[in-house]
């Protein structure tokens, strides 16, 4: 297995970058019933498509694990790394291996529904388990619960299909300019 170390550079950009993963979610959410949309989902993509799926992928659990641990979700935190994880690897297959890293905007705009649908369907996973589980509800119980709990996931899938294409050519601008200094 190939050992990489991170430079100080790296290691400072991925936790800035993890910080506003978290501030995004925190300060920026639109509510919507119980849920909310946020842009998080959206800069997760960004940060994958940035650094690749491996740093990340690490920024993106350091940012969401902070959101979930200070907001109550603590028990969760696990299932969101989890699913980080499962987008990384998606955007990894799509983007890197398929898409041989070109950032084309069709490409981009790609990505970031697939992450987006990705989202959707791993939210719709989660909370048809965590019914059956944790609720001792039946499997057509548990799926109708989930569809009512992904509302606010629509939103911010619809959320990150926009912003991802916005953001990753901006971002990666300022990451050019601050390897160029």
């Amino acid at each position: 297995m190939k050992k990489t170390n991170l430079t100080l550079r790296e290691l400072t950009l991925l936790s800035l970058y993890a910080a506003l993963i978290y501030l995004s979610i925190q300060f920026f959410r639109i509510p919507v019933g119980p849920q909310f949309i946020h842009f998080g989902n959206a800069l997760v993509l960004v940060g994958f498509l940035l650094f690749g799926s491996k740093k990340g992928f690490l920024a993106a659990a350091v940012g969401l694990s902070v959101f979930d641990i200070l907001n109550g979700y603590t028990a969760v935190v696990w299932i969101t790394v989890l699913e980080s994880g499962v987008v990384a690897l998606i955007v990894f297959l799509l983007f890197e291996k398929i898409l041989k890293g070109r950032d084309r905007a069709v490409n981009i705009v790609g990505v970031a529904v697939a992450g987006a649908v990705t989202k959707i369907l791993l939210n719709l996973v989660k909370y048809t388990i965590t019914g059956m589980l944790g609720g001792s509800l039946s499997w057509d119980a548990s799926v109708l619960l989930a569809f009512g709990k992904i509302v606010g996931s629509f939103g911010s899938a619809l959320a990150t299909v926009v912003a991802v294409p916005i953001l990753y050519p901006v971002f990666k601008g300022l990451l050019t300019d601050l390897k160029n200094k």
